[in-house]
This record gives C-alpha cells, structure tokens and sequence, in this order.
C-alpha cells in the first residue's frame, strides 16, 4: 500500500513529500500548513488551558470514571496536550508534540468518553459526540505525527 505521505518522482522512485507543488519550499512552511497548525494547536491549547483551569471539575470527572490516579493524571495529560499544542504551531520537536497530543487523544478518549457504558440517551449521546471529536482530533494528531516523522531534522 502507498504511503500517502509520498509521492512519485519522473524516475518512478517514492521520496518523502518535502516540498509544496506549488512553490517548491518545504510543506512544513506552506501557507495552508501553517494555517492548519495554528487551527488545530488554538484549539488544542484551549482545552489544555481550559482543564488546567477547571482542574478540581476535571479530576473528579477522571475519578467517575475510574481514571488511574486522578490527581496526578489528569494535570499530567493535560500539560503534555498544551506541550504538544505549543509544539505544532510552532513546529518545533513535531515528533514528540504530536506524539503528545496523540498520547491525550488516545488514552483519554475510551477512558473518558465510554458512550458503550451509558444508558441514559441523551448522556450517551453526549458521550458519542465527544468520543467522535477526539476521535478526529488524533486522527490529525497521527498525520501531523507522519509529516514530523517524514522531515529530517531541521527541515
């Protein structure tokens, strides 16, 4: 199966996808890319932020839940997510900020938002909307991952 992080070159060999189509620099600096790191890192250090400022509320969301050590995990993920927020918008160490935000998005989500376990509807709906959003969000975190992986070091 093609990578779809690749492409292929006039010689039929497959490189890694380092520069735009457009304009021949680097993807990492594109205008679009730019742009959906901004987007998506906002976002995600609003969350972060936003646990860290409700953190009592989370906490005791974590230990409804039966969240490993609850106060300890939840600032805990919640520092690695602003750390990989902070990371992609700034493309620094993008490796390790996707990995991050990969690591939040994929434990805290089938811990935390277990639609299987509700039986009130309208929670369970509740509960299915927030497991799809964070569903999406690592699916992004897991592509941001693949361009960090694919770009040598300081490209």
């Amino acid at each position: 199966m093609r990578n779809p992080i690749q492409r292929e070159t006039r010689t039929s060999e497959r490189t890694p996808l380092r520069q735009s189509e457009s304009n021949g620099g680097s993807v990492a600096e594109s205008g679009p890319f730019r742009l959906a790191r901004v987007l998506f890192g906002a976002v995600l250090a609003f969350m972060a932020t936003d646990n860290f400022r409700n953190l009592e509320e989370r906490i005791q969301y974590a230990e409804s839940k039966h969240a490993p050590v609850p106060s300890l995990s939840v600032p805990a993920i919640s520092g690695g997510l602003l750390f990989g927020s902070v990371g992609i918008v700034l493309w620094r160490m993008p490796v390790a900020s996707a990995a991050a935000v990969a690591v939040f998005f994929g434990s805290v989500t089938p811990l935390l938002h277990d639609f299987w376990n509700v039986d009130d509807p309208e929670e369970k709906q509740q509960e299915l909307i927030e497991f799809s959003k964070n569903a999406a969000l690592l699916g992004a975190a897991l592509a941001f991952l693949q361009l960090g992986r694919s770009q040598g070091p300081g490209e």
